[in-house]
């Protein structure tokens, strides 16, 4: 898997260029967050599915309230099903310490796209985006696709509970985002044709 994962985005790395995918997001890769950021934005993934994962995210955002003590979080993901995202998000970070003030609820981030949509609507104009270093790239790229100047803050890969998944996630992820560009394009085109 591990081969394969890496010889697909050999493949892919003229058309990564071409793009223009690293200019955008490689100098957007940030340790230490700029002054002027008031938001994270922390990213869901399905607590039923990927606990760990999620978990992870949390701790680091825990981490980021450290560094960053006046930062606001906006908890993004689905609230429907047994585990809904946002409400176990607020909790983990309410219970550890995060003032509710500073945690807004985004109940409607279905997708990568839709979350950073929504976070427009939350008047929120940059952020810095906390998940896992699989999904970075495409979280800041559509970030910016859709204007919000946006961060990222790596969330690390760790555990041996998540290890047999990396190479499965980081493919994944490479045609999540094609996909994620393809309709970033169709919704940009549709508009213009609606007005």
């Amino acid at each position: 898997m591990c081969a394969v994962t890496f010889g697909i985005y050999l493949l892919c790395l003229p058309l990564d260029v071409l793009l223009g995918i690293p200019f955008r997001c490689f100098p957007r890769l940030v340790k230490i967050v700029p002054p002027e950021i008031e938001w994270a934005i922390v990213m869901g993934c399905g607590y039923e599915i990927s606990p760990n994962a999620l978990n992870a995210r949390l701790e680091t955002a825990l981490r980021l309230h450290k560094l960053c003590p006046n930062i606001k979080f906006l908890l993004s993901g689905t609230e429907a099903g047994d585990y809904p995202e946002p409400s176990y998000m607020e909790n983990y970070l309410r219970q550890r310490g995060i003032p509710a003030e500073k945690i807004f609820l985004d109940g409607k981030g279905f997708n990568t796209a839709e979350t950073f949509k929504n976070a427009l609507r939350f008047g929120i104009a940059r952020a810095v985006v906390v998940t896992n270093d699989f999904h970075l790239l495409r979280c800041v790229d559509t970030a910016r696709l859709y204007g919000l100047e946006a961060y990222g803050f790596v969330v690390p890969f760790e555990g041996s509970a998540l290890r047999p998944y990396r190479w499965r996630y980081w493919l994944r992820e490479k045609l999540a985002h094609y996909w994620g560009y393809g309709r970033f394009l169709f919704e940009r085109w549709k508009n213009a044709h609606e007005s």
